[in-house]
C-alpha cells in the first residue's frame, strides 16, 4: 500500500501523538544537543564581536621593530624604506608599512585663545593611511605636494579638533605649536594605540617637516601592518630572526598595538574549541537517545509492519516513515532549542553581562542542520533493519 506525501505525513502525525511519552523524549533528546550547539555559536558570536569593537576602537594591528646595542656603546640603526620592503617581501604575514615620528618635548597647541595640553603630535609618511586603516572625518590627507614642499599643515584627530575648535569647522583653521602657525587640512578619526588609554588629541605633520619642527628630539620608527591579527606571533618570531642576521650583535625587540588583542583571540579560540566539543557531545548523546527509541518503536509496531509490508508496501515507503518521524521531532526539537537559546542569550547579554549580541540566521541554519542530521542519522540504521524484516515474521510479532 503506497502513501503520498501527504498520507505519510498524517500517518506520522498520528503515530507520534499515538506515543506521546517517546516522541515527547526524542524531541526533548535533540533539544539538549541543539541547545548545546547553539548557546555555543551565540556565545562565539560575542565573543568575536567584542574582540571586533576592540579592533575598530584602534589603528590597524602592527608591529614595529626596535633594535639596540646591549651594551649602548653604539647608536642603534636607522631602519631604511628599503630595508622594511625587503623585510615585507620575506616574511609572510605583513599587508603594508608606513613610518612614524614621535616629536617629543613639544604638547601644546593653540587656537585664538584656547590652548590644549597633552597632545600627541605625529610625523606620519605618505602610506600611513593605508597601514593604520585610519579614516579622514574631514578634509584631506597629506598629498605629495605637501612632503615636497614642506608646507605647514596639519591634521587633527576629532578628540584634539573638539577640544579646541567646540562649534567651528576645523578646517582652514590656523593653530600655532611651538610658535609656528600650521594650517588645519584634515580631521582624522580617534583612535587608541592601549588597552586603558583614554586619547587626549593628536597632530600629524608630514615626516618631511617633523625634521623641521623637531630637530633632534623625535623617535622615528616603521610600522609594520599585520594581514591578520592571527598571524601576530608568526610574523613577531620572523621579524626578530630577519633583522637579528642583518645586525647582528644587536638585540631586536618587536613592539605592537595587539598583543593584549591577539591574546585574547587565542583564548577565544580556545574556549570555542571546548564549548563545541561539549555541544558536539550533547549532540551524540541525543543521537544515541533517537537510535534506541527508534528501535523500541521498531519492536513496537513489528506486526504493523508486517501488514503494511503484506499489503503492498516496498522497503523505501517503511523506511521512510520512521525517518519522517524522526525528521519531524528533529525539527520540533531544533526550533524550540533555537528560539529558547535565542531569548535566553537576549536576556542575559541585556541584563546580566552587559554585552552586544544579535541573532545570526547562519547559526540558526547550523543548529538546525545539526539536529536534522542526528535525528535522521540516528534512525537510519533502525529503519533499515524494518527494511530487512521478513513478512511473516513481522505478522507473527518476531
Amino acid at each position: 500500500m503506497s502513501l503520498s506525501p501527504l498520507d505519510l505525513l498524517q500517518v506520522t502525525f498520528n503515530d507520534l501523538r499515538g506515543n506521546w511519552v517517546r516522541s515527547g523524549l526524542t524531541a526533548l533528546g535533540i533539544f539538549m544537543g541543539v541547545a548545546a550547539v547553539n548557546a555555543t555559536l551565540n556565545i562565539d558570536a560575542i565573543t568575536t564581536t567584542q574582540l571586533n569593537q576592540k579592533l575598530a576602537e584602534r589603528d590597524n594591528p602592527y608591529v614595529s621593530p626596535f633594535i639596540y646595542d646591549p651594551t649602548w656603546d653604539k647608536d642603534p640603526p636607522r631602519l631604511t624604506a628599503e630595508e622594511i620592503e625587503t623585510a615585507r617581501r620575506e616574511v609572510a604575514g605583513i599587508r603594508d608599512y608606513s613610518f612614524t615620528t614621535n616629536i617629543w618635548g613639544i604638547s601644546e597647541v593653540q587656537y585664538q585663545d584656547v590652548v590644549a595640553t597633552q597632545v600627541d603630535m605625529v610625523g606620519v609618511s605618505q602610506n600611513y593611511q593605508q597601514t593604520t586603516g585610519r579614516q579622514i572625518l574631514q578634509g584631506r590627507f597629506f598629498s605629495p605636494v605637501d612632503f615636497e614642499q614642506y608646507y605647514a599643515v596639519v591634521i587633527v584627530d576629532e578628540a584634539l579638533a573638539g577640544r579646541l575648535f567646540q562649534d567651528v569647522s576645523p578646517i582652514g583653521q590656523g593653530i600655532y605649536i611651538a610658535g609656528t602657525r600650521f594650517t588645519v587640512i584634515g580631521v582624522s578619526e580617534t583612535k587608541k594605540n592601549w588597552a586603558d588609554e583614554e586619547p587626549t588629541g593628536t597632530v600629524w605633520f608630514t615626516q618631511s617637516y617633523t625634521s623641521v619642527l623637531a630637530g633632534g628630539y623625535n623617535m622615528e620608527r616603521a610600522q609594520l601592518a599585520l594581514a591578520q591579527l592571527s598571524t601576530y606571533k608568526t610574523v613577531e618570531e620572523s621579524l626578530e630572526t630577519f633583522f637579528k642576521q642583518r645586525y647582528p650583535g644587536f638585540n631586536v625587540q618587536i613592539g605592537s598595538n595587539a598583543e593584549d588583542l591577539y591574546k585574547e583571540e587565542q583564548q577565544q579560540r580556545a574556549s570555542a574549541r571546548v564549548l563545541k566539543g561539549v555541544g558536539l557531545l550533547a549532540l551524540v548523546i541525543g543521537g544515541v537517545g533517537i537510535a534506541n527509541i527508534t528501535v523500541a518503536a521498531v519492536v513496537e509496531r513489528t506486526r504493523e509492519i508486517g501488514l503494511r509490508r503484506a499489503l503492498g508496501a516496498t522497503d523505501l515507503e517503511v523506511m521512510a516513515q520512521f525517518i519522517t518521524e524522526a525528521a519531524v521531532l528533529s525539527l520540533l526539537g531544533g526550533v524550540a532549542a533555537v528560539v529558547t537559546v535565542h531569548f535566553l542569550t537576549q536576556v542575559a547579554a541585556k541584563q546580566v553581562f552587559e554585552v552586544p549580541y544579535t541573532f545570526r540566521s547562519q547559526d540558526a541554519a547550523i543548529s538546525m542542520g545539526a539536529a536534522f542530521a542526528v535525528g535522521v542519522g540516528a534512525s537510519l540504521l533502525p529503519a533499515l533493519r524494518v527494511a530487512r524484516l521478513d513478512i511473516v515474521d513481522a505478522l507473527r510479532g518476531d
